[in-house]
Order: structure tokens, then C-alpha cells, then sequence
């Protein structure tokens, strides 16, 4: 028993390469493990699924921090490929479907006029995929928050709606009390709005979850600017 646990398990060192991703931003030896654990167990919808968040990961990493938009594209790309395939192989798990989710909004804010105007035509991608995690799991709050910032971005043409953004974020709250992003997404759904009054209750409800969340900080001060400005 404690062999099956140990480095020989491809879902052992799957669940290793992730850890190494997530927490240790190791996404070499990550990707490594990863890629091994999946060529042992083809048909396993699991290690397509942590490649898929490897990737993502990475992609957040060499976006945000590393600055560097040649490796966050070819991440962005990969999690995008592992994760159709987790979706071919396990297309009832709602965890599959919220990835799937993130990729396409991350590629919606990327390429917005593409996106938006193949959105013209079909379903968005983002739309159906929160939408079908819900379905299988109508407790999911990454889907609801998923929707919500898609509803809050997009043109109205295009069903675009703050208020219904925001029961989305509401929703998103109750079912994750414990994650201050769908308190910040609410605070900046009003303050867009210019009415920070509720921005500033929906913020302070953030700050009293995590006051040291990067996004929680960001919003608070945006938020203090646009009180300034109210001000003046």
C-alpha cells in the first residue's frame, strides 16, 4: 500500500508536480512530472487536468511576474490543449469545465474584438462552459464568479449587465464566505458605476477576509483614489 503512494503512482507524481506549481512555482521539475505521470495512464482525465493547471499556473507566472508574453502564450496554449483533453476523457466533472472556463476568459480578455464577435455567432465558450459546471454542480462559486466578470465585462449588446454580474458575485459569496474575490468583484461592479458607497461595504467586507490578498489591496486602492476624486 504505502508503494501505491509513493513516486511509482503516476497520480502520486502528478499530484507532486502540481504541488511544485502551485506553491514552489517549480514548473520545470512540475511539467516533468506531470508529463510522465500522464504517459503512464493515458486515459486518466486527472493528470490531463493538473497539466492543464500547471500550465495555467505557469501562464500566471510569466504574465504577471516574469513579464515575459512569449512564455505566458505558449502556456496559455498548452492548458488550453491538456485541458480539451481532460474535457474528452471526464466531460461531467464540473472542476474540468471552470478550467476550461479561465482559459477562455483569459483568452477573451487577450483578444476581445475576436472573441467577442465569434460570441456574435455562438455561445461564448466562457458562457457555456460556467454555465455546464453549474449544471453538474449548481453549488460551484468559481463558476458563479466565472460569470459574473464575464457579465461585468461584456458589452451590453452582448447581454453585458452589472446587475446581473452582480448576483452572480453575490451568489459566489455565499458559497465561498471564506475567498474575499467575489467581495472585490462586487466593490468594483459599484465603484464602475460611481456608486462607492456600496463599493466601500463590499471592500471592507474583503479586507476583513484577507487584508493582505493582492487583489483585496489592488481594488482598496483604486477604491481610495475614486474616493478622492468623489471628494474633490
Amino acid at each position: 500500500a504505502a508503494h501505491d503512494l509513493g513516486p511509482a503512482n503516476p497520480r502520486y507524481r502528478s499530484f507532486l508536480g502540481l504541488s511544485l506549481a502551485l506553491v514552489e512555482r517549480r514548473f520545470d521539475r512540475a511539467l516533468e512530472l506531470c508529463r510522465s505521470a500522464a504517459r503512464e495512464e493515458f486515459f486518466n482525465p486527472e493528470l490531463y487536468h493538473n497539466l492543464a493547471r500547471v500550465h495555467l499556473a505557469r501562464y500566471s507566472y510569466f504574465s504577471s511576474v516574469k513579464k515575459n508574453p512569449g512564455k505566458a502564450s505558449e502556456s496559455l496554449l498548452r492548458a488550453e490543449i491538456y485541458g480539451t483533453q481532460a474535457v474528452v476523457r471526464r466531460p461531467n466533472d464540473p472542476e474540468v469545465r471552470v478550467l476550461m472556463g479561465r482559459i477562455y476568459q483569459i483568452k477573451l480578455a487577450q483578444r476581445p474584438v475576436s472573441e467577442l464577435s465569434q460570441a456574435v455567432l455562438n455561445q461564448s465558450p466562457v458562457v457555456r462552459e460556467f454555465t455546464r459546471a453549474l449544471e453538474l454542480d449548481p453549488d460551484n462559486g468559481e463558476a458563479e464568479l466565472g460569470l459574473g466578470i464575464y457579465y461585468l465585462f461584456i458589452p451590453q449588446f452582448l447581454g453585458g449587465d452589472g446587475h446581473r454580474a452582480r448576483n452572480h458575485f453575490k451568489r459566489a459569496a455565499q458559497l465561498m464566505p471564506d475567498n474575499p474575490e467575489p467581495l472585490v468583484w462586487l466593490s468594483i461592479s459599484y465603484r464602475q458605476e460611481g456608486r462607492l458607497r456600496e463599493a466601500r461595504k463590499y471592500l471592507d467586507r474583503a479586507i476583513a477576509i484577507d487584508p493582505d490578498h493582492p487583489f483585496v489591496q489592488a481594488e482598496a486602492a483604486r477604491l481610495l483614489n475614486a474616493e478622492r476624486e468623489q471628494r474633490k
